[in-house]
């Protein structure tokens, strides 16, 4: 039986008091949420009619973005990741999990 690990998302590791981290951490850490709350179609805050074809775009460009080991860029999902001491693999582990239920 497999051992069921649990796992932070962005959103809850800095929710514990983000206001000690240093500025450039606190922006890494808000693409991040930018880019999970996006994924679950949030793009709505900055759209007046979810549903419509700039946010079905949005949400495909979040998906890429979580789904890329690229590192070439400073702030890809990757880097970030690493910057933060959050593991990539775990996070888009749980964001499925949390997907399909």
């Amino acid at each position: 039986m497999l051992e069921v690990i649990p796992v932070v998302v962005p959103c809850q590791y800095f929710r514990r008091g983000n206001a000690g981290l240093e500025p450039h951490k606190r922006l890494m850490a808000a693409v991040l949420q930018t880019a999970v709350d996006d994924r679950w179609g949030s793009v709505y805050r900055r759209m007046p009619r979810p549903g419509t074809p700039a946010d079905i775009q949005a949400v495909r460009r979040a998906n890429v973005y979580l789904a890329s080991t690229d590192r070439a860029w400073p702030f890809s999902f990757e880097n970030l990741c690493e910057a933060l001491g959050l593991d990539p693999t775990s996070i888009r582990l749980q964001l499925r999990r949390e997907r399909s239920t």
